[in-house]
């Protein structure tokens, strides 16, 4: 047990050198730039077709921030997911956010017209 205590603390103290780690960054930094503005764009496309929905729904410019969270969760989960898995997600993220008094119909929009992800079979 301690030899893994032991192991695990030397690589670790090895993976964080900060010579080590300025040199990584150094090698991955335009890379991982130029993946960090295209994933912005792609964020900031989906928040302007969520506020589209908003709009659309005429619902109360307050309660935006609850609705692009809404529409937040379900776009991460729609990178990682697909098919019924992502339907399933998107359902139980619909119901928390239905208990924290968002309206149900303006989150059944946002998820079909700003992000394009199909309810449940069943529905």
């Amino acid at each position: 047990m301690a030899k893994d205590l032991t192991r695990r603390i030397e690589w670790w103290l090895v993976k964080t050198e900060p010579d080590m780690v300025r040199d990584r960054l150094s090698r991955f930094r335009e890379a991982m730039k130029r993946r960090y503005i295209e994933e912005q764009a792609l964020l900031m496309e989906m928040e302007a077709k969520v506020k589209q929905v908003l709009d659309g729904a005429n619902v109360p410019s307050i309660t935006y921030p609850f609705y692009l969270d809404f529409g937040r969760e379900v776009y991460a989960r729609k990178r990682r997911l697909s098919g019924a898995s992502l339907s399933r997600e998107v359902e139980v993220l619909l119901q928390k956010w239905v208990l924290r008094e968002l309206k149900r119909e303006v989150l059944e929009r946002v998820r079909d017209e700003a992000l394009s992800v199909s309810a449940p079979e069943g529905q």
